[in-house]
């Protein structure tokens, strides 16, 4: 095992880490209200190296997605008055280029992905003129171009999250609707396009899905009783929901949806109530944010299969383990085998494992993850900072704090220790 370490000053901040094929790429950014310096470290364990650029931008921005390929750096950003700005840099000439239009409009960017060498998207979000919420996914080249844009909407409802994948030159467009003003979803509406034109549409409620019905009918009994004497295009399905995992496999598409919701009804003392941001001189966490926000709580998931006409072959949904974490993200991780579903997660140092039989049966268990030392003896672990992120193939790391102490130390005083370890997901043959 190799050490690879860096110096840095203490005013910068880890804003992306970018995971490659064979390298990983570190984004930072001084952290101080009208900075404009960033760095970005391309680190490669391979060859045991870090290069570290240093970039002067123009303007000090908050960057919210970001991407590299080759010698170019895409990213969005938002500006002191709130707007939004698209920016492509380029390393070599240390030049950058600015994608003006939202600047000017009531657009959110919500995501950017590469396509390809040549081309990527931008995925917008924005009201229509009956203040339902539509989606918009715009294609540039690498030189900033506009080359095409669809948009997913709906008449009577908003779009409330959208995933797309691109798949023999079709994109297939995975979208969660919701009543006006609303966060809740209440159903899939999955959408073909061919470049900028709509193929094909189709849409399902939740609670016309048996397997959502059955889960309900044990959880939430009142929502079945609405059922029956209410209209199902208005009835709430009660989670606040976020597409994550989408991916194609034998000509089906699959994803995956969590819920995730944001608790602001804590007591003041919650260790989600600060930006985990560690001080060298003080030793503490020292950011504080909302001092009410208790984190964001993870409840329920469910893993879809649609044919590519948009028709529903398979479905299931279960609890999780109504933990809450710092991030606004999903939290469980998915693999596809021949006839089974593996769905994880970690919380508080432990794996917990679903299997999903497509027959039916269903198994779920747990796992440790022991990283002390044999004289340590763990006493807990914390759940900010945690995570868990796919690195390549079915390998995964993933990062937290313990508390501890030492068995044969003389003072027996405990210790908070940060951790990263790395994972895999082998099969039982």
């Amino acid at each position: 095992m190799k050490d690879t370490t860096f110096q840095l000053d203490r005013s910068f901040s880890l804003t992306k880490i970018i995971s490659e094929e064979s390298n990983f790429k570190l984004f930072y950014k001084k952290n101080y209200s009208n900075e404009k310096t960033y760095l970005l470290i391309n680190y490669l364990p391979n060859k045991n190296s870090i290069k570290i650029k240093e970039i002067q931008l123009p303007l000090s921005l908050d960057i919210t997605n970001i991407f590299t390929h080759e010698n170019k750096i895409v990213f969005s950003s938002k500006m002191k008055n709130g707007k939004n700005l698209l920016s492509i840099y380029n390393l070599d000439k240390n030049q950058l280029f600015n994608v003006y239009e939202y600047l000017y409009r009531d657009k959110i960017i919500l995501k950017l992905k590469k396509i390809n060498s040549n081309y990527f998207s931008v995925l917008t979000s924005e009201r229509t003129k009956n203040n339902l919420k539509k989606i918009e996914r715009e294609v540039y080249n690498l030189e900033g171009e506009k080359i095409y844009a669809f948009q997913i909407n709906s008449t009577s409802h908003s779009i409330v999250d959208t995933k797309i994948i691109d798949y023999k030159n079709i994109s297939y467009s995975i979208s969660l609707f919701g009543n006006k003003n609303s966060n809740e979803a209440i159903g899939v509406q999955f959408d073909k396009f061919i470049y900028d034109s709509l193929i094909s549409s189709e849409r399902k409620y939740f609670l016309e899905i048996n397997p959502i019905i059955d889960f309900m009918n044990i959880e939430k009994k009142n929502v079945i009783r609405k059922l029956n004497n209410k209209n199902i295009s208005n009835l709430k399905f009660g989670y606040e929901l976020h597409l994550d995992t989408i991916f194609i496999d034998n000509d089906n598409i699959n994803f995956s949806i969590e819920s995730i919701k944001a608790d602001y009804s804590n007591d003041g003392f919650s260790n989600y109530s600060y930006i985990p941001f560690y001080n060298t001189y003080s030793g503490t966490y020292d950011r504080k944010i909302n001092p009410n926000f208790g984190g964001y709580s993870h409840d329920i998931n469910l893993f879809m299969k649609f044919n590519l006409d948009g028709k529903l072959i398979w479905s299931s949904i279960s609890k999780m383990n109504s933990f809450n974490t710092f991030s606004n993200r999903a939290y469980n991780n998915y693999i596809l085998k021949e006839n089974e579903l593996m769905s994880f997660y970690i919380n508080k140092g432990e794996i917990s494992f679903k299997e999903f039989s497509f027959s039916g049966e269903n198994k779920t268990f747990k796992i440790d993850l022991n990283m002390i030392d044999a004289e340590d003896i763990k006493i807990s672990n914390e759940t900010n900072p945690e995570g868990t992120f796919h690195w390549y193939l079915n390998n995964y790391y993933t990062i937290g704090v313990q508390k501890i102490k030492n068995k044969k130390a003389i003072e027996k005083k405990n210790k908070r220790v940060f951790y990263i370890t790395n994972f895999e997901i082998r099969n039982k043959n």
